[in-house]
């Protein structure tokens, strides 16, 4: 990869350090790297690259023309500004999965349906799916493949993190008052020590743009009291047994997950090796068991690290070496 980059983030601070560490750590040649304040920063929080100072510029000062790639990572509110680069000729990576619905934005998870990539330049936006179903096809991609899968069921346990930081900061305040005996103001949304439902319809869209061939996959997502790192339980029937070393094989061979055949994986902990060994984020995958005529495991990632920062990152290197 020669040619160098002119490279945008558009996100959060906190997912913007990570987009920035990855993409230290990527084979893309970078030449300049902005941020794109969508989410204004506090007055003390500045992004770094190979050990320089980021220019922060206000959507309105961007020159999209000059940007080869965009990451971005708003919401439906600051979608104007994705449409706009596209528009410039301007690469977008669609990191939550915001445009996926549309007929002519592709959606490619990396190691799982590259070749959809074709259609890139259609608009030249490219989604990533949702962190919720990055990290389900990319567990079951090698078993949809080679087994006619009739079912399959999904249970998200979403963290702070998932929603934006602004939750993760009233997780953490919350969670400080009601140590202390402090009662929560009336009518405020708790989120400390309790779980509630969240709406998920939006994901059978992208599930199925991924895997055509899959017509009953069941989600269900829950917001549970941890900061960072999302689980899942996922259940694949068929109409016959499935092998659990088809799942084991195709795990061991993905540099990108680890399986754990002695213990349970969990958000917090394996969060906590990823950090103290500063190895890459990885997807972690535990209590692989058959269930009649199926299949059923646990999964945890770090949404933030590894299925938006790193997957987006991976994402954009396959789209250079493909010349787009």
């Amino acid at each position: 990869m020669n040619a160098t980059l002119n490279v945008a983030i558009a996100a959060e601070f906190e997912l913007s350090e990570k987009i920035a560490e990855t993409l230290e750590q990527s084979q893309l040649n970078i030449s300049q790297l902005s941020i794109i304040e969508i989410y204004p920063f506090n007055e003390e929080q500045g992004i770094r690259f190979n050990n320089k100072s980021v220019a922060q510029l206000k959507p309105e000062e961007v020159e999209w023309s000059t940007i080869h790639y965009l990451f971005f990572a708003g919401d439906i509110q600051q979608v104007s500004h994705l449409a706009k680069a596209a528009e410039m000729g301007c690469v977008v990576i669609d990191m939550k999965g915001i445009c996926a619905s549309l007929q002519d934005v592709p959606v490619v998870i990396p190691g799982v349906n590259p070749e959809k990539l074709v259609d890139l330049r259609q608009r030249n936006i490219v989604s990533l799916a949702d962190p919720q179903v990055t990290q389900l096809a990319l567990a079951i991609a090698t078993l949809v493949s080679n087994h006619e899968v009739k079912d399959i069921a999904v249970t998200s346990l979403l963290p702070a993190s998932y929603t934006n930081g602004e939750t993760v900061g009233k997780l953490a305040g919350q969670t400080a008052r009601l140590l202390n005996g402090i009662p929560l103001d009336e009518g405020e949304q708790r989120l400390a020590f309790d779980v509630f439902p969240t709406p998920a319809s939006h994901l059978n869209t992208q599930i199925h743009k991924i895997f055509p061939q899959l017509d009953h996959v069941v989600f269900h997502a829950i917001q549970v009291p941890v900061f960072y790192g999302m689980g899942q339980m996922v259940t694949v029937l068929s109409d016959y047994a499935l092998d659990p070393q088809c799942c084991l094989a195709s795990w061991a061979d993905n540099p990108l997950m680890t399986y754990h055949a002695e213990k349970y994986c969990t958000p917090v902990t394996n969060g906590e090796q990823e950090m103290a060994e500063e190895q890459a984020a990885k997807l972690h995958i535990s209590g692989l068991s058959a269930v009649e005529n199926g299949l059923q495991f646990w999964s945890v990632a770090d949404e933030q690290r590894f299925n938006l920062a790193l997957l987006s990152v991976t994402l954009a290197e396959l789209i250079y070496s493909q010349g787009y």
